[in-house]
């Protein structure tokens, strides 16, 4: 996956953080089908990010491959997402979009 792609998928998961909705995600996943569905089976596995049940029945939904950890990984690998890169990304323009909010108080 290249750079821009996984920053719009970084700005697309950090805007759906605090104002989920299934709808986009599914409107999304016609783009990019396969880093979508990662993208939420990660998400879904997080502590921080929210959403679990959704996330992750929206990936299985998705992408049934992905129901397992190492098919989880595999997929992953097979597209070129760095899970480490979008986790750093989409935690970043969380903590941005808060501080925009802080400062607009």
């Amino acid at each position: 996956m290249n750079p821009s792609g996984i920053e719009s998928l970084a700005q697309f998961c950090a805007e759906q953080f605090s104002t989920f909705d299934l709808d986009a995600w599914i409107d999304r996943s016609s783009i990019d089908c396969k880093a979508v569905a990662v993208a939420a089976k990660y998400l879904s596995m997080t502590s921080w990010y929210g959403h679990e049940d959704e996330l992750e029945r929206f990936a299985t939904w998705n992408d049934s491959k992905i129901i397992s950890i190492s098919c989880f990984h595999r997929e992953a690998q097979a597209i070129g997402l760095s899970l480490t890169s979008l986790s750093a990304r989409v935690r970043l323009k969380i903590a941005l979009q808060r501080q925009t909010f802080v400062r607009k108080m």
